[in-house]
């Protein structure tokens, strides 16, 4: 009778990951100049504006229910701003430095991220030796907030777009990666790295040749955590023995790697290169390689 009572018993699924909540959103006005009164800007105005942006990005609870517990995003918004008059029209200049900090700080995906940006704008015109005349934009103080509220929406949208690489699903990670360039690729590199998608290796094997150091520094990172060794055939076949520079690193990345094509370049390289320090250098690499290797550490990635 037990067993019949317990037979078309199903296990309950997984609840889904709950989103954090948006906590506090502390701002402070400042000025530019040290003195002054700090710019005529309604916090509570930054303060709603902020909450509704961060809530459009999807990543944080936007009700009670879907909220994960005590899991918290709290934000801090410093900001600075004035308006000056620039070929006899106004400008709002702005400057604003945004902290998101998870609470508890400890807690799983906890995160603290600073951020800052600047903008301005112009307002109003003045016509052919004419006094300056308002051509539909705002005044002084309402232009400041709306500086300001363009320069701190753009932080959280940056801020999203970099964390959906961590947590989004890897077709935004392959999608970052695709692009032509900017913090956002490098971010989404990190991401492959970390997030161990050895399906992005052919796009990071072709970013060694970018013309951007960052960049290929990033991808080679990337390789050897991938631990893939396809990256070893790439960097001694197109980077020049003659950079030094150059030479340390692929050295280094190819110890790392390992594989019997890793040992035949360091080999050849210890023996044959014209740089007695670079011979060291290889020789070195090699005999850590092997070491490790004979331990059982070498990397497994693809290749021979």
């Amino acid at each position: 009778m037990g067993a019949a009572c317990h037979r078309g018993v199903t296990p309950a699924a997984q609840p889904a990951p709950s989103l954090p909540v948006v906590g506090k959103i502390d701002v402070q006005l400042a000025s530019p100049d040290q003195g002054d009164e700090p710019p005529p800007i309604d916090p509570q105005v930054v303060r709603e504006a902020v909450r509704a942006r961060l809530l459009a990005t999807g990543l944080f609870a936007t009700a009670a229910a879907d909220a994960g517990g005590s899991i918290q995003t709290d934000v801090a918004l410093r900001v600075a701003a004035e308006t000056v008059e620039v070929e006899a029209a106004g400008e709002a200049r702005a400057r604003v430095w945004l902290t998101l900090s998870s609470r508890p700080p400890d807690g799983p995906g906890a995160y603290s991220v600073s951020l800052d940006g600047a903008g301005s704008q112009r307002y109003g015109t003045r016509r052919a030796g004419r006094a300056p005349r308002d051509a539909g934009a705002a005044p002084g103080p309402a232009v400041e907030t709306a500086v300001v509220l363009r320069i701190a929406a753009d932080l959280i949208d940056g801020f999203a777009a970099r964390r959906r690489l961590h947590d989004g699903p890897p077709a935004a990670v392959h999608a970052a990666l695709m692009a032509d360039g900017g913090d956002l690729r490098e971010e989404a590199i990190r991401a492959a790295a970390e997030r161990k998608l050895s399906d992005e290796a052919p796009v990071l094997l072709k970013l060694l040749d970018d013309s951007d150091e960052r960049t290929r520094d990033a991808a080679l990172g990337a390789l050897i955590a991938l631990g893939d060794r396809r990256a070893v055939t790439a960097l001694t076949r197109s980077r020049s023995l003659r950079d030094r520079r150059e030479m340390r690193k692929i050295i280094e990345a190819v110890a790392i790697l390992g594989g019997q094509e890793a040992d035949d370049y360091l080999s050849f390289v210890a023996a044959s290169h014209d740089d007695d320090d670079i011979r060291v250098a290889a020789a070195a690499a090699r005999e850590r390689m092997l070491r490790r290797q004979g331990g059982g550490g070498g990397a497994a990635g693809p290749g021979p």
